[in-house]
C-alpha cells in the first residue's frame, strides 16, 4: 500500500483512500515481451507497474511504428480508456520480466461514486497528465 504513494495518480491521497484503492487491485507477472494490450484492443483496464520496464508504441501503419514511451516502477497506463470505453490508442509490450497491479473500470468507478473525494485526486492527476502531453506536444510541433 505504502508502493501506492509512489504512484502519480494515488500520491496525494490519505492512508485510508490507498487502503480502498488497494483493495481492488489484482497483481500480474509477465514476462518479456509479452504484450499486455494492443491497439485497437476495447479493454479498459488501468495497469500501475511495480517493477519492470513496459514499451507504449504507436503503429503508424505500413510497418511503421514509434515507441511513444517507456514506463518503469511506480508509472501508470491505460489511464484514458478507463473512462472513455474507447480503444486502447497504442500497444503495451513488456520489454523486461515485470509486475503489474490492474484496476478493473468497474472497481474503479464503484470507488469513484462511493468515495467522490477520491475522485477529485485522481481526476487532478489525469488534468495535470493531460496538459503535460499537451506541452510535449506543442513543443515537438515547434
Amino acid at each position: 500500500m505504502i508502493f501506492l504513494r509512489r504512484v502519480p495518480l494515488f500520491s496525494g491521497m490519505a492512508l485510508e483512500q490507498l487502503r480502498v484503492i488497494s483493495a481492488h487491485l489484482t497483481e500480474q507477472h509477465y514476462l518479456p515481451d509479452e504484450v499486455v494490450f494492443r491497439e485497437g484492443d476495447f479493454s479498459q483496464e488501468l495497469y500501475i507497474v511495480i517493477s519492470g520496464e513496459i514499451a507504449i508504441i504507436k503503429d503508424y501503419g505500413r510497418d511503421h511504428a514509434r515507441q511513444l514511451n517507456t514506463l518503469y516502477g511506480g508509472d501508470f497506463f491505460g489511464d484514458m480508456t478507463i473512462f472513455e470505453g474507447a480503444a486502447r490508442s497504442a500497444t503495451a509490450v513488456t520489454k523486461s520480466e515485470s509486475e503489474l497491479l490492474i484496476l478493473q473500470p468497474e472497481k474503479f468507478k464503484q470507488t469513484i461514486y462511493q468515495k467522490p473525494d477520491m475522485a477529485f485526486e485522481i481526476f487532478r492527476e489525469l488534468s495535470a497528465r493531460i496538459r503535460h502531453r499537451e506541452e510535449e506536444l506543442s513543443g515537438e510541433r515547434l
